[in-house]
């Protein structure tokens, strides 16, 4: 079984869908620029929340893979 590198940083974001999603744009962006688009990889995933009109959002930063 392959092992997945540690992720440099993982956020869970959790509430009403539109402001979910506004924040996690807005996060994911801050983060990539921050650590530079040449060095890591983005990963957001959106989810329903257990409540109605609630997403949950992860967003996960990775080193890209030298080559």
């Amino acid at each position: 079984m392959p092992t997945r590198p540690r992720p440099l940083v993982a956020v869970r974001l959790i509430g009403p869908t539109a402001t979910v999603t506004t924040h996690a744009t807005t996060i994911a962006a801050q983060l990539v620029a921050h650590y530079g688009p040449e060095r890591v990889t983005c990963r957001t995933n959106t989810r329903h929340g257990d409540y109605s009109g609630e997403s949950r959002a992860y967003i996960t930063l990775t080193r890209k893979e030298p080559g």
